[in-house]
C-alpha cells in the first residue's frame, strides 16, 4: 500500500513531506521485513531509496533495526489476549464433500522469539478460548523472527496438528505434546503459511473423525470468560477474565512449558 502511495506522489509529480516520507518509508521497511521478506517486489525497493532520499534518512539498515526492537519491545507488554488477536486474520473454505469451515490465522513477528515462546502457557488455552469465540474450526499461530527470518508454528489442538502436518509435511513437531512445529524459514502469511493450509484443504483434507477430543471440544461459551481492559495500563491492555483459561492455569501448570488440558477437560464435562 505504501509503495503504491509513494509512486503515486511521483507520478502526479508531487514529492511528499518528509514526515509523510518518513513514515512511507517505515511502513515498507515494516511489512517486507527490510525487504528481505518474500513478498517484497522490485518496486518497494525503489521507493525504499527514493523515500529514504527525501527522509533524510542515511541508513536504512539502521532504522529497520530501531522499528523491530520497539515493535518486539511493545509486543513483550501484550496479554495472550493481545497477542492471539493482534494480528489475526480468517479464511473460509467450503469444498465440495470436503472441509467447510473458517480458518484463522494469526501472527506475532518479532526480533526475540524465545520471548514469546516462553508464555506458550498462555497462548496455547488463549488460542482454543479464541477458536471457540469467533467459531473457527482451526486457528493457528506463527511467531516469526524477524531478525533470524525463522517461524514456529503454535497447535492448540489435534485438528490444528492434523492439517499443519498436512500442509507442512517436510516440518517437524519439536516437543512432546506436539504443539509446537517448527516452520523454517518460512515468515510470510500470505506467501508461505495460508497457500500451504489452502493447498492442503483443497486437496482433500478433513478433520478425522477419530480424532482424540481438544479442549475447544468441551468448552462451553459460557466457559470463555469476559475480555476486560485493565484500568492501571496506560496502554489499555485487554485481559480475559473469568475463564477456564484461568481455571487450567495452576501454580503447577504455570511452571510449565504448556498446559495438559487433561484436567480441565474432567471439570468442563463434571459442570454439564
Amino acid at each position: 500500500m505504501s509503495t503504491i502511495i509513494a509512486h503515486t506522489f511521483l507520478t502526479h509529480k508531487r514529492r511528499p513531506t518528509k514526515p509523510v516520507a518518513g513514515m512511507l518509508l517505515c511502513a515498507i521497511l515494516s511489512d517486507t521485513l527490510n525487504l528481505l521478506g518474500p513478498t517484497t517486489t522490485e518496486w518497494d525497493r525503489l521507493m525504499v531509496a527514493v523515500l529514504a532520499d527525501i527522509a533524510g534518512v542515511d541508513d536504512i539498515q539502521f532504522l529497520a533495526s530501531k522499528q523491530f526492537k520497539a515493535k518486539s519491545r511493545d509486543l513483550a507488554s501484550l496479554s495472550a489476549v493481545g497477542l492471539v488477536n493482534g494480528d489475526q486474520k480468517s479464511f473460509s473454505f467450503d469444498i465440495p464433500n470436503g472441509f467447510s469451515g473458517q480458518v484463522g490465522f494469526a501472527v506475532v513477528e518479532t526480533t526475540d522469539d524465545q520471548v514469546i515462546m516462553d508464555r506458550i502457557d498462555e497462548l496455547l488455552p488463549e488460542l482454543v478460548l479464541c477458536e471457540k469465540e469467533r467459531g473457527y474450526s482451526v486457528l493457528f499461530l506463527a511467531i516469526v523472527n524477524i531478525v533470524k527470518l525463522h517461524s514456529h508454528l503454535l497447535l492448540c489442538g489435534p485438528t490444528e496438528q492434523c492439517l499443519a502436518e498436512t500442509a507442512f509435511p517436510n516440518c517437524k513437531i519439536t516437543n512432546e505434546e506436539g504443539s509446537v512445529m517448527d516452520l523454517g524459514k518460512r515468515v510470510s502469511r500470505k506467501k508461505d503459511f495460508v497457500p500451504a493450509i489452502s493447498s492442503a484443504i483443497k486437496g482433500g483434507w478433513t478433520k478425522p473423525k477419530d480424532l482424540a477430543r481438544g479442549l475447544s471440544a468441551v468448552v462451553e461459551l459460557k466457559d470463555l470468560g469476559k475480555l476486560e481492559v485493565d484500568p492501571n495500563d496506560p496502554f489499555g491492555k485487554v485481559e480475559r477474565k473469568g475463564s477456564i483459561h484461568t481455571a487450567s492455569l495452576s501454580p503447577k501448570s504455570k511452571k510449565q512449558k504448556t498446559v495438559d488440558f487433561s484436567h480441565v477437560e474432567t471439570l468442563v464435562e463434571s459442570q454439564q
